[in-house]
């Protein structure tokens, strides 16, 4: 029985030792762990996905797209103002008519906006030189006398703009020039006429302050003594003194510058030729004032009269002898 628990201690002790040995082996590895070699693994293996970093970056702020401005709006440009003088100048048929009234200011009148609205009937070149065939002095004499010439341009000016319509629809009638002197309005086949001589032959040449049409002849301007209806003022003969009969006649002329208080007149004084060329200039130059001194006495501004003696330069010849009775006359001209 000894024995027996002899050889159960042995046994035991035994046991223990190799429980010792296995204990030292695990603590040697687990302190020289980090120092051994990483495992190789081999063949297939599940691979384990990392969880996501807990942060999430915010995505990249977009930066918001430039505000585009907003497209310019371009106002179309505003036509250049267009006056009458440059009207006159594109129609290109009445360069020798702005030639001749540039010195009497036409050019400077036409680019005025006060008075506004006007229509010119502006001679062609066609016309002008018609005009010289007839009479070579004619623009000589315009030229020298600049209050003739103004009267004469005057003429071609009506107030207000008035196009080739609303001329047609004045068929018949007669209108009034700037001057006051009517000018008779006409259709004939289809053209307006004015004066029954002058035809309108291009027309609205518009412009911002009037309107311009080409004429081709020149319009003359009836004499005042046609406006006002006068025929002849009487004198005692070979003398200044005006008759009764005479007296009657000029006072259809201080009734018409009454009523035109903005009128001015040119008063010319003519004789036949009877007598000598001296003695028919003093005589019509005394006649003349003679006539200026009644419309005073009636009531009308001297400063508005002016007068000239002619004497027997322009005699009236009918068909190629002198009417002395006509060829005796007194004639207003406006200025």
């Amino acid at each position: 029985m000894f024995d027996d628990e002899e050889e159960d201690n042995g046994f035991f002790l035994l046991v223990l030792g190799v429980l010792a040995a296995i204990l030292l082996i695990v603590t040697v590895v687990a302190r020289s762990g980090d120092d051994l070699p990483e495992a190789t693994v081999t063949g297939d293996t599940t691979t384990t996905t990392e969880a996501p970093a807990t942060t999430t970056e915010a995505p990249a702020t977009t930066e918001a797209p430039a505000t585009t401005a907003a497209p310019t709006t371009t106002e179309a440009a505003a036509p250049e103002p267009t006056n009458m003088w440059d009207a006159l100048n594109d129609s290109g048929q009445a360069g020798q008519f702005a030639l001749i009234g540039g010195p009497l200011g036409l050019q400077e009148s036409l680019e005025a906006t006060d008075p506004a609205q006007r229509t010119l009937f502006a001679p062609n070149d066609a016309s002008l030189a018609a005009l010289v065939a007839a009479n070579p002095n004619a623009i000589n004499d315009l030229a020298s006398d600049p209050d003739a010439a103004n009267a004469l341009v005057g003429y071609h000016f009506l107030p207000g703009a008035l196009g080739a319509a609303d001329l047609a629809e004045l068929d018949g009638q007669t209108i009034e020039a700037i001057t006051g002197q009517g000018i008779d309005v006409t259709v004939v086949n289809g053209n307006v006429v004015l004066n029954g001589v002058a035809t309108v032959v291009d027309s609205d040449f518009t412009a911002d302050n009037g309107v311009v049409h080409i004429i081709d002849t020149v319009l003359t301007p009836p004499t005042l003594n046609d406006d006002i209806g006068i025929q002849n003022i009487e004198f005692e003969v070979a003398s200044s003194v005006i008759t009764p009969a005479g007296q009657q006649e000029l006072q259809l002329a201080v009734d018409f510058f009454t009523e035109r208080a903005d009128a001015n007149a040119l008063i010319e004084g003519h004789t036949d030729t009877d007598g000598s060329d001296e003695t028919n200039q003093t005589l019509s130059q005394a006649r003349a004032d003679s006539v200026r001194q009644f419309l005073i006495d009636n009531g009308i501004d001297g400063d508005r009269l002016t007068t000239i003696g002619l004497g027997e330069t322009e005699p009236v010849i009918v068909d190629g002898v002198e009417d002395k009775e006509a060829s005796r006359r007194i004639e207003f001209e406006l200025r």
